[in-house]
């Protein structure tokens, strides 16, 4: 199994690709919210199905992973802002505290981020709604930390350069094994 830092990695550098090839190319189909405040600033980005012909990639999945573990994954239409939770169960529910969460923001889009691996203080995720049925699920909740800067992929975050971010989360998802 992949750690999250790792897997969030992984999922943005295909998925930056993808979403970034022209719109005629790809249906993209609007399937739940993340709103946030960064640093004083509100935006609201889009969890969303991209379909190509037969390819369909959900940018909001549950990974069923070995040994009972599930990673809950919400990355935007963008590709810039992901967050992670995993639990140690295949059908975590509201009460089923997460047994660590992360989140990375990217912006401006560019490779410089914002994480909350290494940050001063623990980020906080709380589930209101967090369901799973057969292949599909549907998470609500909200969400409140810092995160701290990195300069690209994979370099260490700067503690003594953080932000406050809170908001809230709303999207269907869709069960991988």
């Amino acid at each position: 199994m992949k750690s999250f830092p790792s897997r969030t990695l992984s999922l943005l550098a295909f998925a930056l690709p993808l979403l970034s090839l022209p719109a005629h190319a790809w249906e993209v189909e609007e399937i739940g919210k993340i709103t946030a405040t960064f640093d004083g600033e509100a935006f609201e980005r889009s969890t969303v199905i991209v379909t190509d012909g037969d390819l369909v990639s959900p940018t909001a999945n549950l990974f069923l992973t070995l040994n009972n573990f599930s990673s809950l994954s919400l990355l935007t239409e963008d590709g810039n802002f992901v967050i992670d939770a995993t639990f140690m169960s295949h059908a975590p529910g509201p009460e089923t505290a997460p047994i660590s969460t992360s989140m990375s923001f990217a912006p401006d889009g560019n490779m410089q981020f914002w994480m909350s691996e290494g940050a001063p203080e623990p980020l906080e995720v709380t589930f209101t709604t967090l369901s799973v049925e057969g292949d599909k699920g549907h998470a609500a909740g909200s969400f409140r930390g810092v995160l701290c800067f990195a300069d690209g992929l994979g370099a260490e975050v700067d503690p003594d350069n953080c932000r406050p971010i809170e908001g809230t989360f709303d999207t269907p998802f869709f069960v991988e094994e």
